[in-house]
């Protein structure tokens, strides 16, 4: 259902719940849009007018969904010239897509393109999930190929025409946008787990029962899984930075230079959240490890007192005949006395030992 309204078309995709700013043809999983930096024109174009809108000096964004399409059908559906690129041949290969928990953020180039694959992470409160986002970007082109659904794609495509508008100056504008959003996407990841190591490191304070150690594991493993997709994030961004590029303008690289530090930030505050977790853990099992030797010290205070007492029962438990003490008027007296000396005796001397 499109519905009309002045230069842009809202678009209600009941197979992606997605609103675009730009008008869109009937869903498709390749769809493309042009953006004209001379007027600040956009909007949707057919797949085959790609080339004819790059050669009137219009900038082309096309977006490719991987899911559910085989790679044979994509290709016959992208722009020729765009399907013989070795990034792009090398993006529908069936062996690229697969095992997306292990890929990480890379960075390819080739003659006249760069192919940037972007790993983020989806917090599920009970692990990290890979998002994994492909961009190549030619001269006048630049193309996404995500599986399925995307969170940095569909926050780019929430604000980037509201900047194109208003901000952006060359298309490179655009690789701005998807770093951008991938780095909101750590940080709110991140947030979340601020939040999950405080309540961890409360409950480690009141008691390291079998539940809070279950959680404390699961918060750790996400915190690593986090760093695992931030850190090569980090050194895919420098290598772009360092290595210049005509299709990257220079305003857009300085820009995404200072995108390092609140990456280098996120890493220091991961690492932070890591040792806080350690050093809750280690704090309890310093409280449990005390209370156990309280525990300790009790029982061979008790043992110590009652060691003597044990050894008088036993000597005059034993069956013998002749036993003199036995036969004493006074000898059952006698027997409590000489326990309540010892019993005395050795509550003095443990107190003076400080041992009770």
């Amino acid at each position: 259902m499109l519905i009309q309204k002045g230069k842009e078309c809202l678009m209600i995709s009941a197979r992606t719940l997605e609103i675009p700013h730009t008008t869109m043809s009937a869903y498709s999983s390749v769809r493309a849009e042009f953006l004209d930096f001379r007027d600040k024109s956009h909007g949707a174009i057919a797949v085959d007018e790609v080339s004819s809108a790059i050669a009137a000096g219009r900038f082309v964004w096309i977006d490719t969904n991987l899911r559910d399409q085989t790679h044979s059908d994509l290709k016959r559906e992208l722009p020729e010239f765009l399907a013989d690129q070795t990034p792009v041949l090398k993006i529908l290969s069936a062996e690229y897509q697969l095992n997306t928990d292990d890929q990480v953020s890379s960075l390819h180039r080739t003659d006249d393109a760069l192919h940037i694959r972007l790993v983020g992470a989806e917090d599920t409160s009970k692990t990290i999930i890979s998002e994994v986002l492909d961009i190549v970007i030619t001269e006048g082109l630049l193309a996404t190929f995500s599986e399925g659904s995307c969170g940095v794609l569909h926050a780019v495509r929430r604000d980037y025409i509201r900047d194109f508008e208003q901000h952006a100056a060359t298309p490179s504008f655009l690789l701005y946008e998807f770093w951008d959003k991938q780095i909101e996407q750590f940080l709110e990841v991140q947030g979340h787990l601020d939040e999950e190591v405080e309540e961890t490191r409360l409950a480690l304070r009141i008691s390291a029962d079998e539940a809070t150690l279950t959680k404390l594991a699961n918060v750790s493993g996400r915190l690593l899984a986090l760093r695992k997709r931030v850190l090569p994030a980090r050194r895919v961004l420098e290598e772009l930075v360092s290595r210049k590029t005509t299709l990257v303008s220079e305003a857009t690289l300085q820009f995404m230079g200072n995108m390092i530090g609140t990456l280098e930030r996120l890493l220091a505050d991961i690492t932070a959240n890591r040792e806080i977790l350690e050093s809750a853990m280690n704090f309890s099992l310093t409280v449990m490890t005390h209370r156990t030797n309280m525990t300790m010290n009790r029982l061979a205070v008790v043992s110590t007192i009652f060691l003597p007492l044990t050894f008088l029962c036993g000597v005059y438990g034993m069956n013998f005949e002749v036993m003199p003490e036995t036969a004493w008027i006074h000898g059952y007296k006698m027997f409590w006395i000489v326990s309540a000396i010892i019993t005395f005796t050795l509550t003095i001397v443990l107190r003076k030992a400080r041992l009770l």
